[in-house]
């Protein structure tokens, strides 16, 4: 057993020396750095592995890192499945176009078995564009004085670019442009590690110019009213320089080439800001100060009443205006006619509808004069009256509700239609009409439910009479009770039901159970009949129910019968029921038969009895059941066996319907399972549980707190 162990032992030591000695060797790059160009993409790597050849599964792949050497992502280069027996093999492949940077390396992977070799040598790996690169647009430069300008390259084709200045390194960027500030010779090429110098784009050179300035001067002052033109003229003159002038900061078109100098004349149009800008032919700018021109201006007026106005009788309008300035001449015109009124006031009453405006004379020979805007004053035609309800009204329901204008609204000569201000309604005559009745002369009319009908508003102007719209109002009725002015009883034949809110003119719909009884034009009505009763009052179009009332005769609590309406009878004895409170009686058994026609029977047999008695005009009917109870003594045994005979424990009927005895019962254990002072001979009840097949129970009867009687009592099937 030791033997086959130990070389158990050997076997597994072989097996593990097999697995493990196998090994992919670190790649052997075939090239210094990868430059992928548009003609160029194929690069070659040498890879070996040692001690045996792979499965005849197993594929190889060659992976390429990211440009920081990291191989969490890697891209898959080549894949190679024909080389698991050759130990070493070469293998050629092609970069992806997103390769930019110097930290790349390469690996390979194994699947069968999986292992992964080291990592090989960095190298730079770049993609150069095959795009013309075009500094500047193929223009020089011109630097002014101390300016700077900015050089660019067209296209964007690299993270980082190299820039020369006169044949020299001047500076790396992250941008393709370069501000320069000095002369020189500058050209720039993508940063490609050792790629760069593939790409490269032309020079471009940097001259210095000279600066110059430039002024505006005037021909004439600006103050001068009289003049009706004025020049203004830049201080530099070159017919090899470019001009442009500008106004309000917006250049002026057909202004630029040269004109040194340009001309302007004395209206609204020309008035502004001006200055020129001058560029010379080394591309240098410069830009004048500004000359502002502001002659002419006008009075400024602005309008401070509605341009637009209604006269109504004898309301007039007031027109107003205001000036930025004092004033030399102020005049008012109609309809293009001057005005004796208004002269030299910034206000104008009128009572006549036209087109009214102001003519403003400044104070200065500069100002000018202005015209203000139009005022238009209307006197209407016609008018249309609109009234409306409050809000809240709901027809049938609302009590309470307000009509009121709405509006008036003007019809002008022209056919258009203004509203009329609430200011001017005191110039009407207003009236109310409430199914051709005047029940009211302003703005408002308030309505009650006992107002429902058609309403309109007759406005009247200059004795003409203007209709409004109708409405019809109609109103709810108030909230109404229904009450027992008398009730029922057996001394009254009749009682009287009334409504607690007559409405004159109401129709009232009488209901007894449900039953439409009677219909009539007063709130109260005489009834002889029990029942439930309600009202449903009609006006106007609407309706209302009141809430029910009951009518009931209490005769059956008039007469009473002892000892009550249930009797037991004992063994050989007699039961007198004696009734109270009655005119006449007769007491009548089970078939019909007459027994007595006093108060009082005596009754020896069970049955049912029957007492018709009468008080006053009613006539009262109750009912004595008597039962027999035979039993003498108590019984000590039980069977509830449902057989219907000794079902029950009954005791005597001495025992039974006395409030002041006292029957309890226990079982053996002493726990009590009845206690009660109107025992009705009913137990055990069918719910009883036995926990024994002959179970046995223990009864105390009291009498007044004492015991009077006890025993036992046993179940049995």
């Amino acid at each position: 057993m030791k033997t086959i162990a130990a070389l158990l032992n050997v076997l597994f030591l072989l097996v593990v020396t097999n697995c493990f000695s196998q090994k992919l060797n670190t790649p052997e790059l075939g090239f210094e750095y990868a430059c992928v160009s548009n003609g160029y993409n194929s690069f070659q790597a040498t890879f070996s592995f040692d001690e045996k050849s792979f499965e005849a599964d197993n594929v190889f792949y060659v992976e390429l890192s990211d440009q920081n050497g990291g191989f969490n992502n890697p891209a898959i280069l080549q894949t190679v499945k024909d080389q698991n027996y050759a130990f070493e093999f070469k293998s050629s492949f092609a970069l992806p176009e997103s390769v930019s940077g110097e930290g790349y390396q390469i690996r390979l992977r194994s699947t069968s078995p999986v292992l992964v070799s080291e990592a090989s040598a960095m190298f730079d790996a770049y993609v150069i564009s095959g795009k013309e690169l075009i500094l500047n647009n193929y223009s020089d430069v011109n630097l002014c004085g101390a300016g700077t300008a900015t050089i660019e390259l067209n296209v964007d084709v690299a993270d980082e670019y190299v820039w020369y200045k006169n044949g020299e390194l001047y500076k790396l960027t992250q941008e393709n442009s370069l501000a320069i500030s000095e002369p020189g010779e500058y050209y720039v090429e993508p940063y490609y590690g050792n790629c760069t110098g593939s790409n490269y784009s032309n020079l471009v050179i940097a001259k210095e110019v000279e600066e110059f300035a430039v002024s505006v001067s005037a021909s004439k002052d600006a103050e001068d009213c009289s003049a009706t033109t004025l020049t203004l003229t830049a201080s530099v003159d070159n017919e090899n320089y470019s001009y442009s002038w500008f106004k309000n900061d917006t250049k002026i078109e057909g202004l630029t080439g040269y004109f040194p100098s340009i001309e302007l004349d004395y209206n609204s149009e020309n008035i502004g800001a001006y200055y020129v800008e001058v560029e010379n032919q080394g591309g240098c700018t410069a830009v004048s100060d500004i000359y502002s021109f502001q002659q002419n201006k006008g009075t400024v007026v602005e309008v401070t009443s509605p341009l637009n106005a209604v006269i109504i009788g004898d309301h007039r309008a007031t027109l107003s205006i205001k000036t930025d300035s004092s004033a030399s001449e102020i005049t008012w015109y109609k309809d293009g006619q001057l005005l004796k009124e208004g002269y030299n006031s910034n206000t104008l009453m009128v009572a006549d509808q036209g087109d009214y405006y102001a003519m403003v004379s400044g104070a200065s020979q500069c100002d000018g004069t202005t015209k203000s805007q139009t005022f238009k004053i209307y006197e209407p035609v016609s008018y249309k009256v609109q009234i409306s309800t409050t809000k809240d009204f709901t027809p049938c329901v609302s009590t309470q509700a307000s009509l009121s204008l709405s509006s008036v609204q003007g019809i002008l000569s022209n056919g258009d239609m203004i509203t009329i201000a609430q200011e001017f309604y005191n110039n009407f005559q207003m009236q109310w009409n409430y199914d051709q009745e005047i029940v009211g002369q302003s703005t408002e009319l308030n309505i009650d439910y006992t107002k429902s009908g058609t309403y309109d508003l007759e406005l009247s102007y200059q004795g003409k009479v203007y209709e409004s719209n109708s409405i019809a109002m109609t109103m709810g009725l108030p909230n109404m009770e229904l009450v027992v002015e008398k009730e029922l009883s057996c001394a009254t034949a009749k009682g009287i039901l009334r409504v607690d809110s007559p409405i004159e003119g109401a129709v009232y719909n009488w209901y007894n159970d449900g039953s439409l009884i009677a219909t009539n034009d007063v709130n109260s009505l005489s009834v002889a009949k029990d029942g439930v009763y309600k009202v449903e009052v009609s006006y106007a179009g609407c309706s209302l129910t009141t809430a029910s009332v009951t009518l009931k005769r209490e005769a059956s609590e008039l007469v009473a019968v002892y000892p009550g309406e249930t009797v037991t009878i004992g063994p050989n004895g007699v039961v007198q029921a004696n009734a109270t409170g009655g005119n006449s009686y007769q007491w009548i058994n089970e078939h019909g038969e007459v027994l007595s026609e006093v108060s009082t029977l005596n009754i020896i047999q069970p049955g049912v009895y029957t007492l018709i008695a009468t008080a006053g005009s009613c006539i009262v009917e109750k009912t004595l059941t008597v039962d027999a109870n035979m039993v003498e003594n108590i019984p000590n045994v039980v069977s509830p066996n449902n057989d219907t005979v000794n079902d029950k424990w009954t005791l005597p009927q001495k025992f039974i319907n006395d409030p002041e005895t006292e029957v309890v019962i226990c079982d053996a254990y002493g726990a009590t399972v009845l206690k009660t002072t109107s025992y009705d001979n009913n137990w055990p009840s069918s719910t009883t549980q036995f926990t024994s097949q002959t179970p046995v129970y223990y009864y105390f009867i009291n009498k007044n707190g004492k015991n009077v009687k006890k025993g036992s009592i046993t179940l049995v099937n």
